[in-house]
């Protein structure tokens, strides 16, 4: 009987754990890119005739930021120049009217890697911009 008593005890106790274990709502990236982002750093590289040609720049301050809100709008201030911008996320692409489609590489709690690149015949542009909460 202590046998039984004691396994249905584990039972319990493990049945008990399962259902009140509740599951975190996964956050979309619309959702997740809401607040305010420091620029880290930005890889540039312009590949022409069979040529890549790369600058990256991490000289950022904690005061070059984007905010992204909620309402779609996007407030930037990069080395003292600031703008705002609309912007749309859809199928893991994040577009900022008047400037470029970005695929969205890493967005989570704490980073984003944003990329572009823009092709012209066999040349290409290309950039990664890293950010940071």
């Amino acid at each position: 009987m202590k046998k039984f008593l004691s396994a249905f005890a584990i039972l319990a106790f493990f049945s008990f754990s399962f259902t009140a274990c509740k599951k975190e709502k996964t956050k979309t990236a619309a959702e997740q890119i809401v607040g305010t982002w420091q620029l880290t750093s930005i890889v540039y590289n312009e590949h022409t005739n069979g040529a890549d040609h790369t600058i990256s720049s991490n000289d950022f301050t904690s005061s070059d930021t984007y905010e992204f809100r909620a309402d779609g709008t996007v407030y930037a201030t990069v080395q003292g120049s600031s703008d705002n911008s609309t912007y749309t996320i859809s199928d893991n692409k994040l577009t900022i009217t008047d400037d470029d489609t970005y695929d969205i590489k890493t967005l989570d709690a704490h980073n984003m890697v944003l990329y572009v690149k823009d092709v012209n015949g066999a040349d290409y542009t290309e950039a990664t911009i890293t950010f940071k909460r």
